[in-house]
C-alpha cells in the first residue's frame, strides 16, 4: 500500500518502516505486540505518514528547505545526544551508508519544527481559574491508584502427585470459606505460609503477577477467589478492603495540570492545522507507486 499526497509519491517501504518503528515502540513499553494488533499499528503508521508528509510539504512551501549548515548542526547534535557516532548508529539502526536518508529525515524534522513554532505561537499564560477548569475536565488524569488489601492461603506442591493433594485441600478449604468460615482460621489450618504471612497488605496494579492481579482487583470485599495456579503453587485470595481511586487535590498537581493544559493547547493547534491541510490537499491511496519517468 502506498500514497500519493499532493502529487508526492510515498512508497509502501516508508509505511512499513513506520509500522516497524511503532511496533518496536510498544514492545519497549512492555505491551503485547502480537499480530492481532497489526491492523491497529498500521492505522497509526498511515496517520503518521500522511500527517508528517503534509506538514513537511507545508513547511517547505512556507520557508523553503533548511540549509546544509542547519542539517549538519542537527545531525551532529543527534550524534552527541546518543553519546557519539557509533552509539547513534547502534541506537537508531542506521549505518554510515544511510547518510542521505538521515539527512532527509533531519531536514523534514527541521522544517516541521519551524512550521509548528510559527503555527502554534507562544504558549498562553492561563490563570488559576483556567487551570482549575482544565483540572476538572481531565480529572481522570489526577487520581490516586486503586488499592486492594489481600489475604492469601497458599499451598506449594513438591511433586505432580502432591499437586493433586494441595488442590483438593484448597477445594475443601474454599467450600468452608464459602459457608462462612473465618479466612485466617482456615489459613492457619491449611496454608503452607505462617499466619503472619496471610495478610499481604495493600496492593496496587502492577505490583504482583497479572494472573493474581486480575483476580484480586475484581473481587468484592470479603469475597473469596477461585483457586489460582501460578508457578509458585496454588492460592486462595480474599480481598478484605478496597481503596478506590480518588482525585488528588489540585494544589498537589498544579504543575502537572499546567503541563497538560499547554500540551492540550499545542495538540489542538497542530490537529487544526493538519485538518486544514487535509481539506485543502489530495490524498490518494494506491496499491503500487507508479515508476517515475
Amino acid at each position: 500500500m502506498a500514497y500519493i499526497i499532493n502529487g508526492e509519491q510515498v512508497g509502501d517501504e516508508v509505511l512499513e518502516e513506520e509500522f516497524d518503528a511503532i511496533k518496536d515502540h510498544y514492545m519497549s513499553l512492555g505491551e503485547v505486540v502480537c499480530c492481532d494488533r497489526d491492523e491497529e499499528f498500521m492505522g497509526y503508521a498511515r496517520n503518521n505518514i500522511i500527517n508528517r508528509t503534509l506538514l513537511t510539504q507545508e513547511a517547505t512551501g512556507r520557508f523553503g528547505p533548511p540549509t546544509d549548515e542547519e542539517i549538519d548542526a542537527m545531525v551532529a547534535q543527534l550524534k552527541e545526544e546518543h553519546g557519539g557516532e557509533k552509539e547513534f548508529y547502534d541506537n537508531t539502526g542506521f549505518n554510515p551508508g544511510d547518510e542521505a536518508r538521515i539527512r532527509e529525515k533531519v531536514a523534514a524534522t527541521i522544517g516541521v519544527d519551524r512550521l509548528l513554532e510559527a503555527e502554534i505561537g507562544p504558549d498562553p499564560e492561563p490563570v488559576e481559574d483556567d487551570l482549575r477548569a482544565h483540572y476538572k475536565k481531565t480529572i481522570d488524569l489526577y487520581l490516586t491508584e486503586e488499592e486492594v488489601r489481600v489475604s492469601q492461603i497458599f499451598k506449594e506442591p513438591t511433586s505432580h502427585e502432591d499437586a493433586k493433594r494441595c488442590y483438593q485441600e484448597l477445594r475443601l478449604a474454599r467450600e468452608k470459606l464459602l459457608d462462612g468460615a473465618d479466612f485466617v482460621e482456615i489459613a492457619a489450618e491449611v496454608s503452607d505460609k505462617s499466619v503472619e504471612e496471610v495478610d499481604l497488605g495493600f496492593l496496587k496494579m502492577g505490583e504482583t503477577m497479572p494472573e493474581i492481579e486480575a483476580i484480586v482487583f475484581s473481587l468484592r470485599e470479603q469475597e473469596v477467589s477461585p483457586i489460582v495456579a501460578t508457578h509458585f503453587g496454588f492460592h486462595l485470595f480474599q480481598t478484605t478492603e478496597r481503596k478506590p481511586a480518588e482525585p488528588i487535590p489540585f494544589d498537589q498537581v498544579a504543575d502537572k495540570v499546567l503541563d497538560h493544559y499547554l500540551n492540550d493547547y499545542r495538540e489542538t493547534r497542530i490537529n487544526s492545522l493538519i485538518a486544514k491541510l487535509k481539506e485543502q490537499g489530495t490524498i490518494e491511496e494506491v496499491h503500487a507507486v507508479p515508476e517515475q519517468v
